[in-house]
């Protein structure tokens, strides 16, 4: 795809004949920095890693496929001159590539066992919990509101202030007005075109202090000016809508998605108990060569024994 040459053509710089120690198939190379090279397999496998629900547009994001290369390649550089010192060859560092070949096998080893389970009638479980939860599942409520915005631009703090200041006070003397004054006083951008007035506003979609003022209004109500990174506001609350029970259709996905979830947590945690639950079988004599080994013959008490330090 078009994306993916303009990212590796713009951020890696890719020299196909500097391979690694190990021999690469040249055609196989995805891309290379230095020894670092990542083949297709080696993306693939990584990319497998990323919930299926969401690869597509984490690999399609630029900034995103961007930092799993650079990733891959930083690792992939380090281990080649990790082999070039022969470090690989070292006992402890061949366990340690075993075990986290072990760990890699056991994570997409359970991802699989989950994957294969029977589903569940989730549609059903979802509406079963709809029934059990609905007078909890309410809207979010929300306010329409107009406001002026008193610019900090391209005047001081205090010059800003002090002009939204006099326009609050000529709608104390004239609420009416409020309308006329959005014309000739309003400095945002969008009040041209919506009068200032902002619908169904939710908490989220406007910078902190002015939802804070305009949930705390009473309809009608039109507030001192509220300062935000913007300037300073004067808001009028032109209605509140109170939060009301949703229908099933309005938390149907949702739910869904939720009861997918807890399914396949349940499988998880069902399937660990019953390995994690059998015996475990280590005998004294077992523990007492662990200890001795990572730690030598002077941490073994005087009866052949770890010495309790409790």
């Amino acid at each position: 795809m078009k994306y993916i040459s303009i990212v590796l053509t713009c951020l890696l710089f890719i020299n196909t004949k500097a391979l690694a120690n190990e021999p690469v198939d040249e055609n196989e190379i995805l891309v290379q920095r230095g020894k670092g090279v990542i083949t297709y397999q080696q993306f693939n496998a990584r990319a497998d890693k990323i919930p299926a629900d969401v690869r597509f547009s984490t690999l399609r994001s630029g900034k995103r496929l961007q930092d799993i290369l650079a990733a891959l390649l930083l690792r992939a550089q380090l281990a080649a001159d990790a082999r070039e010192a022969g470090f690989d060859k070292e006992p402890v560092v061949i366990d340690r590539m075993k075990l986290a070949a072990q760990n890699e096998l056991a994570q997409a080893w359970l991802a699989h066992y989950v994957a294969m389970q029977p589903k569940a009638d989730f549609e059903q479980l979802a509406y079963e919990k709809y029934q059990l939860k609905q007078a909890t599942m309410l809207s979010t409520p929300k306010v329409d509101v107009s406001h002026i915005l008193v610019s900090t631009k391209e005047r001081t703090d205090d010059e800003a202030k002090a002009r939204a200041e006099s326009v609050y006070q000529q709608l104390l003397d004239n609420p009416a007005a409020f309308d006329e004054l959005v014309v000739e006083y309003s400095e945002d951008p969008s009040a041209s075109s919506n009068k200032g007035k902002f619908k169904n506003v939710k908490k989220g979609d406007m910078v902190e202090p002015f939802e804070e003022a305009a949930f705390a209004m009473q309809p009608g109500e039109i507030s001192k000016p509220v300062k935000t990174n913007f300037g300073y506001h004067v808001i009028r609350l032109d209605a509140y809508m109170a939060p009301e029970k949703m229908q099933f259709e309005d938390v149907k996905a949702q739910l869904i998605d939720q009861e997918r979830i807890n399914h396949e947590e349940r499988i998880k945690r069902n399937y660990l108990e019953s390995l994690t639950t059998l015996d475990i079988q280590m005998s004294e004599a077992q523990l007492e060569e662990m200890v001795r080994r990572q730690f030598g013959e002077e941490v073994i008490g005087s009866e052949g024994r770890p010495e309790n330090k409790e």
